[in-house]
């Protein structure tokens, strides 16, 4: 029945980086749903606001602690993840290393492609095989408007984001006849403190805003709704797709 489209009682989601921003937007969002959230972040904050929303909603609560960053700590997770039961895996955790291409560090690329694509591919990895195992599965990544854009002095987020944008299709054709779906929300300019170099000037966020249809930066709430779909049965028979979140910047 249409009535129980967004309806996520009984399920669990992993959304990873949801202390702020788009992550606590989405994983809250999941939650007055009726999914139980478990949360991955660099710190375990006993008492944080995510924990406190969750909880308020009379859901349950769990935390892992991983940097990113670590692959050693990303394999770590992974195994305890492994016999974790995960309905709907949202990989929303990410950074940004600014700088132009000619002095871009090999520091800064490795940082940013180790927490920004293998991690989400690792964990994807190791959470997918008891969601096939179900015959069941919603992943979601969160991929970004330089997906299909070059950017500028992003670079190695843009390679990050671009091969996000690749896997999220290349897995949804392997595991669509298994009973998972793999969809991506492609974010445009979103005001986080990832971009709050750029949305704190005004001139520059001014710039922005003229090219964007509906005329201003997006919230991280804005992301939820695309979220809620992608985690629900609404959406059982879309896979493969990276849906832009972004107010209308990439039409125009």
């Amino acid at each position: 029945m249409t009535s129980n489209f967004f309806d996520l009682t009984g399920k669990t989601a992993l959304v990873t980086g949801a202390r702020t921003g788009i992550g606590f937007a989405i994983a809250s969002g999941l939650a007055e749903h009726g999914a139980d959230i478990i949360t991955v972040s660099s710190a375990i904050e006993p008492g944080s606001e995510i924990e406190g929303a969750v909880i308020g909603l009379g859901r349950k609560f769990k935390s892992y602690k991983c940097d990113f960053k670590s692959r050693e700590q990303t394999v770590e997770l992974c195994k305890k993840l492994e016999e974790e039961r995960i309905d709907i895996l949202v990989n929303n955790s990410g950074l940004v290393n600014r700088s132009n291409f000619l002095v871009h560090s090999d520091e800064q690329w490795d940082e940013t492609i180790e927490a920004d694509l293998t991690a989400p591919f690792l964990i994807t990895k190791a959470v997918s095989k008891q969601m096939v195992e179900r015959k069941y599965g919603k992943i979601i990544f969160i991929a970004s408007m330089w997906s299909f854009l070059g950017g500028t002095n992003v670079i190695s987020y843009t390679a990050s984001k671009t091969a996000i944008a690749g896997i999220t299709r290349g897995i949804s054709n392997e595991l669509a006849p298994l009973g998972v779906r793999v969809n991506a929300i492609a974010p445009g300019f979103v005001k986080t403190d990832i971009n709050k170099v750029v949305h704190s000037d005004a001139e520059r966020a001014a710039a922005i805003n003229s090219r964007i249809p509906l005329g201003h930066w997006g919230k991280p709430g804005d992301m939820t709704g695309a979220a809620i779909f992608l985690a629900s049965p609404a959406s059982d028979y879309v896979t493969g797709v990276v849906m832009p979140v972004d107010g209308g910047f990439l039409a125009n």
